[in-house]
């Protein structure tokens, strides 16, 4: 701010307290909009996503038709290391078996954080299938945990979940996986190619309905105008014999998504 000019004897001491005085009522309401305090700490966010089908872990979960799926998340960091999550995330389903859930419910809550650029988080995941008989076992929950560092040239991650009881009542449950993003330099809306590799082993197959698998994905992912597209094509190594009984939700196919976070 400029300074002013004292203009002889004019101006008197009463004007002189008066300026600074007005002036700093003025910029305090400023000072508060700039730094508004939050009611509650963290950041919470919203995602919505269409796909051409869900798979989860390879397997459609949807009997290879289109998805809406949507996610409501809460974060806090406690400091710069550690933090906690927690959210809930929601999409259709088609089993195909009957009178069954048309909707899987997932509530997961954790702790995360970061320690030298190596970023880990730590929590459950609770699997609920309203609507479905209670006879059918289908809901259970997972330990999960998950380890991720970005090199620049490629960011990897990599996680273990653990069922006591995985779905069906099928017993013991672990899985395990790894991701690659590989940004291409120069490539526009931050298209970038990305890999997935995971194994499934279930304690009780018969009851599940698959051997033990390998499941993987390679495509491309872009950001336009703050949607994220994925193009990827995506298989197990399940044999259609032992798929479900000898469906075809096991095999490859070329899979489609477009997601929005607000």
């Amino acid at each position: 701010m400029p300074m002013l000019r004292k203009p002889g004897a004019l101006m008197s001491s009463r004007i002189c307290l008066a300026l600074p005085l007005a002036a700093a009522l003025l910029a305090a309401p400023a000072q508060a909009q700039e730094k508004p305090e939050k009611l509650i700490p963290g950041e919470f966010t919203a995602t919505v996503t269409l796909g051409s089908d869900y798979l989860y872990r390879g397997v459609s979960q949807t009997d290879e038709n289109p998805t809406i799926q949507g996610s409501f998340d809460y974060s806090l960091m406690f400091n710069e290391s550690i933090g906690m999550y927690a959210g809930v995330w929601a999409s259709n389903l088609n089993f195909k078996d009957g009178d069954e859930a048309t909707v899987e419910i997932d509530l997961y809550a954790g702790v995360k954080g970061e320690i030298s650029g190596l970023s880990w988080q730590a929590g459950m995941i609770g699997y609920f299938y309203p609507g479905a008989s209670s006879a059918l076992n289908y809901d259970f929950y997972e330990f999960a945990g998950k380890l991720g560092y970005d090199l620049g040239f490629v960011a990897l991650s990599g996680g273990l979940n653990y069922s006591p009881e995985f779905f069906g009542k099928s017993g013991d449950a672990w899985y395990i996986y790894g991701d690659a993003k590989v940004p291409i330099p120069g490539a526009p809306f931050e298209l970038a190619v990305i890999g997935h590799l995971g194994h499934q082993w279930i304690e009780k197959n018969d009851r599940y309905g698959t051997p033990d698998y390998l499941e993987w994905q390679a495509g491309l992912t872009a950001t336009i105008e703050g949607f994220t597209l994925s193009l990827v094509y995506a298989d197990t190594d399940i044999d259609r014999a032992d798929c479900a009984g000898g469906r075809k939700i096991c095999g490859g196919r070329a899979l489609l998504t477009v997601s929005r976070t607000f």
